[in-house]
């Protein structure tokens, strides 16, 4: 898939097969030296196949719904809501990733994570819900 892809028909794909479980499927999408940064956890990701590895053995069974793709030069940023069940408990977070692709590969990545929830306090008077 990846000759002559575009970064955003990269990154789709990669979503489309990680909310299908189907992550060693995604490997060809990777550059071979692929590195990915969690600021948010201070994590370096170093080769697609640990970066595979740890999503498939992530716990629980999580959907992948893409709500924000922005192609530029060099790349591609998307906005992913994610939501995972865990027994009979479930968490759901947006993911904002930065994907760098090189050669028609994704050849890095820095993603952001934060959970959905409340607001830290009641901000009605200026705010909505939705």
């Amino acid at each position: 898939m990846t000759a002559g892809c575009s970064a955003r028909d990269l990154a789709t794909e990669l979503w489309r097969l990680f909310d299908a479980g189907l992550f060693r499927d995604a490997l060809p999408l990777f550059a071979e030296d692929f590195e990915a940064h969690w600021p948010n956890t201070r994590e370096r990701i170093r080769g697609p196949e640990n970066f595979i590895a740890l999503n498939e053995n992530y716990p629980g069974v999580s959907r992948c719904s893409v709500r924000r793709i922005e192609e530029s030069s060099g790349g591609v940023v998307t906005v992913t809501e994610i939501s995972t069940e865990v027994g009979n408990d479930r968490v759901a977070l947006f993911a904002v990733s930065f994907f760098s692709v090189r050669d028609g590969r994704i050849a890095a990545a820095e993603e952001y994570f934060s959970e959905n929830g409340s607001p830290p306090f009641d901000r009605s008077a200026w705010s909505e819900r939705y």
